[in-house]
């Protein structure tokens, strides 16, 4: 009877692994499978493509270093193949200008000076893709003048930079809103009952913040980096592939769907 009873735990051991490993195959599976829709969601936009391209782009900077060789000669191919993917950003930029150009749609409750800084944003980077396209038309033979793709340089990284922080503060002011916004909704949840309006309004208001804060970082690392490629900042080639790589990862997060989504769990009440 003995030998029997152990021969039937041995058993259903056997079988709680198998189920076990059966279970854990299987999520694994749905885990690889969410990960490459995510993957292939990312790079049907140009602007995911672009992404890619500039994390390898700024990753191969960091591999060589200034040093001359077929890493560097891979880097530059690697930013004129990005040219594809940004042929129409200015115009796509200054859409908003072009369609509502004295602000007619603009939110009433802004004051003008964001209004102006968001305009001053839309320009700067207009300014910032179409002075890359000169630099590209330069080392494509399209432009033979040294000084214009020289010019053209500086007003597109300078206009990088101007945009990044027009960004960093758009987005502080709407962080500073957004917090006065979730202070008086949660004043006006006091009852009991509202415990779970409550705990969904604080987790919506802590993923909006956490994306606005990531975007306030990211918009700082892409304006040190603008500084240091128009050498307005002594930066070496190192430290700017590091800052590149940095800045383009993260941008490839806020590109993915449902980056920054609330956790939020209703709670079971005690019966």
């Amino acid at each position: 009877t003995t030998g029997s009873d152990r021969r039937r735990k041995r058993a259903a051991q056997r079988a709680r692994e198998r189920e076990t490993h059966t279970h854990t195959h299987k999520t694994d599976r749905a885990s690889m499978e969410d990960n490459l829709k995510t993957l292939k969601t990312l790079l049907a936009k140009s602007d995911g493509r672009d992404k890619v391209c500039a994390t390898i782009q700024y990753a191969l900077m960091f591999i060589h270093a200034g040093q001359a060789g077929k890493v560097k000669k891979a880097q530059g191919n690697v930013a004129s193949a990005r040219k594809v993917f940004r042929v129409f950003k200015p115009v796509e930029t200054l859409t908003p200008i072009l369609t509502d150009p004295w602000g007619a749609k603009a939110s009433s409750s802004d004051p003008n000076l964001m209004f102006l800084i968001k305009r001053a944003q839309m320009v700067l980077m207009a300014l910032y893709f179409g002075g890359d396209h000169l630099v590209w038309a330069k080392s494509a033979g399209l432009i033979e003048d040294a000084d214009t793709a020289s010019l053209a340089k500086k007003v597109s990284m300078w206009s990088w930079f101007g945009g990044s922080v027009c960004k960093a503060i758009l987005e502080m002011y709407s962080l500073s809103k957004l917090v006065s916004k979730t202070n008086k909704q949660l004043k006006e949840l006091q009852e009991e009952d509202q415990e779970d309006e409550r705990r969904e309004t604080r987790a919506k208001a802590d993923a909006e913040a956490l994306k606005r804060t990531f975007t306030i970082a990211h918009a700082g690392i892409q304006a040190t980096l603008a500084l240091g490629l128009v050498e307005a900042l002594p930066l070496k080639p190192r430290t700017l592939g590091f800052l590149g790589v940095t800045a383009s990862v993260m941008n490839i997060y806020l590109l993915l769907p449902g980056s920054f989504k609330p956790q939020f769990q209703i709670k079971n009440k005690a019966t």
